[in-house]
């Protein structure tokens, strides 16, 4: 491969994860907004059912940004394992774990429509019962997520410091990046302590939206400006060395 088909290759790489990137954290807010006043609702066995079209849009939206989460460390390996092979290879690890969380939480959110439907199919009959698989639904949800959430914190940490040592893009996204992921990782765990402030709005707002934010501007640079072209003709060494015929001297 030439070095321009190289830099080529490489354009289309982060054009491709700055898409991804949008698309994982566009995706989750968006998809939230749908379900979360349902599924969320302290009248959900009332709510889900009727309201089970907007909801499943709603999981459906997130579930976009769930095949997201995992395509991302793939197209970025072949760049960063140049950088850090170790944590390029951890990061891969730690998304794809990432997403079959999430996909758990996706799929038990759906069970809460199958408990509202089979409340209102009985007439309200059988409440306590009912109430009682829809709380241990939610609770494991709260769980799950909790722990995606750090799972993800944990692999943003790894990619932000390869990016930070690499230089592949300027380095005060990484060091925001790193910050707030930082940030999040300590939110998770006041959350996992039931701190106050830890509730769904000030959870967001607080500890979720830095990274939120860094991840939209990330993606936008990576799509309009791509990686450090000068890093990346050092770690292929595209800039000087071209193979070139050996002539035979007679």
């Amino acid at each position: 491969m030439t070095a321009k088909e190289k830099v080529n290759t490489y354009r289309k790489q982060a054009i491709v994860v700055g898409i991804l990137f949008i698309i994982a954290t566009a995706f989750l807010f968006i998809g939230k907004a749908f379900y979360a006043p349902i599924l969320e609702s302290p009248d959900y066995l009332n709510e889900a059912y009727p309201n089970r079209i907007m909801a499943t849009l709603g999981i459906l939206l997130e579930f976009a940004c769930v095949l997201s989460i995992p395509l991302i460390p793939i197209v970025l390996f072949p760049i960063l394992k140049k950088q850090n092979e170790t944590l390029a290879l951890s990061y891969v690890v730690f998304r794809f774990f990432e997403a079959v969380l999430f996909i758990l939480v996706e799929i038990n959110a759906l069970l809460l429509i199958n408990v509202s439907e089979l409340f209102l199919d009985n007439g309200g009959a059988d409440i306590a019962y009912l109430q009682s698989i829809g709380h241990s639904i939610q609770s494991w949800n709260a769980w799950g997520f909790t722990f995606y959430v750090i799972i993800f914190t944990t692999g943003a940490l790894m990619f932000y410091t390869v990016l930070y040592q690499s230089k592949l893009v300027p380095r005060f996204l990484s060091v925001w990046g790193f910050l707030s992921a930082a940030l999040l990782l300590v939110g998770s765990v006041l959350a996992l302590l039931e701190v106050p402030f830890t509730t769904s709005a000030s959870f967001e707002l607080i500890f979720a939206m830095p990274i939120a934010i860094n991840e939209m501007v990330l993606a936008v640079w990576l799509i309009f400006k791509g990686f450090n072209p000068a890093v990346l003709a050092a770690s292929t060494g595209t800039d000087k060395r071209e193979k070139r015929p050996l002539i035979a001297h007679a």
